[in-house]
């Protein structure tokens, strides 16, 4: 008897433990559902943070699991399919209008229909929207692991930055974006975790701040490098910082930059004296050069923003001003602004004008 109890344990060790390990996530809860969205829920992953558009941006391609909400508002997520290391994924619901897994995110009191989790293969999470708001996460609390509840903290810092696009005054606007620039920076440097401070910082706005505050990007990449040396958020994050103008410390010896810069400096006195005896020895030939009486594309281009350079592109594409809202994920307030400002950056009055610039040259 004895020896067949034994038989038993080592085979249920073998052959069932396996099946005992193997990790399982499960996401529940409750949100507030109404007429107006569709009744299922899609959790979407996020692969890549080049951009802030990635972070906000949704597609079939990313939907790692869909739910039915029942008609509480009740739902469960779960499966094995996540990895084991800790990313950021999207849980969100469609409107009725659109078509599935095409979706706009909405921020507002009565439209705030998705929310951000960090998550691996073994997380357990409960999600409930606070029934006396409207929208279907209005309100929400989590419980579950302290990355997430740290990611609802961030959540309360960074949702209602959307307001900023309905202030009139542009004086209002920019002391609010400022606010929300040093709030998430502050966040991001004393934020226990690592990649909840990677997902503020992600948040903060780099086309305007990068130069302003570079030190404080350059320093928290050298934090991810230690924090979160193989995750490739880590790889994302120094391509981003490459793209603001970003060079990452060499591992060369101080000789080789010194004999570079040095190089470089030789070339450049070469081609100045080369330049001065051209003009010198051919003037007629210098004078009878042709004025160009028209901008070239690339110095149109250094004119702009790289926001503007965006929505330049969607203007050429024939978008209208709501369409590019929608796809940038901006008010059309803000959409109008841009607008103005590559109007007179361009000289031109019209979208017509515009395209007919940038066609002519």
């Amino acid at each position: 008897m004895k020896m067949l109890r034994s038989i038993l344990f080592f085979g249920l060790l073998i052959f069932g433990l396996p099946f005992m390990v193997q990790a399982k996530y499960a996401i529940e809860g409750r949100v507030n559902f109404i007429d107006d969205w569709q009744p299922t829920i899609y959790l979407a992953a996020i692969d890549k943070l080049d951009k802030l558009t990635d972070y906000y941006r949704t597609s079939a391609d990313l939907v790692v699991s869909v739910a039915p909400i029942q008609t509480d508002g009740s739902f469960i997520l779960t499966g094995d399919n996540l990895p084991s290391e800790s990313r950021f994924y999207r849980l969100y619901l469609l409107k009725e209008d659109n078509r599935e897994y095409e979706t706009c995110l909405f921020v507002g009191v009565n439209d705030h229909n998705f929310i951000h989790l960090i998550l691996h293969n073994d997380s357990q999470l409960k999600i409930t929207a606070d029934k006396d708001a409207y929208s279907p996460f209005g309100n929400y609390q989590i419980n579950g692991d302290g990355e997430n509840k740290a990611m609802r903290q961030l959540a309360d810092i960074v949702y209602p930055s959307f307001d900023f696009y309905k202030f009139q005054f542009q004086t209002e606007r920019k002391l609010s974006e400022e606010k929300l620039q040093q709030n998430l920076k502050y966040f991001s440097d004393t934020c226990r975790y690592p990649i909840v401070s990677l997902a503020a910082v992600v948040n903060t706005d780099m086309d305007h701040y990068f130069e302003t505050d570079r030190y404080f990007y350059e320093d928290f990449g050298e934090r991810l490098k230690k924090d979160l040396p193989h995750s490739s958020y880590t790889k994302n994050y120094f391509r981003k910082l490459n793209y603001y103008g970003f060079e990452q410390t060499s591992s060369l010896p101080n000789w080789v930059f010194w004999s570079l810069g040095l190089l470089t400096f030789s070339l450049l006195i070469v081609s100045g004296l080369a330049f001065y005896f051209y003009k010198k020895l051919m003037p007629s030939h210098s004078e009878t050069l042709p004025k160009s009486t028209t901008e070239n594309v690339e110095a149109l281009y250094d004119k702009l923003t790289l926001k503007e350079r965006e929505i330049l592109g969607l203007i050429q594409e024939g978008k209208a001003n709501k369409e590019i809202a929608n796809q940038l994920y901006i008010g059309v307030s803000t959409v109008k602004s841009h607008i103005n400002k590559i109007y007179s950056k361009l000289e031109v009055s019209s979208r017509k004008e515009v395209v007919s610039k940038i066609k002519n040259l």
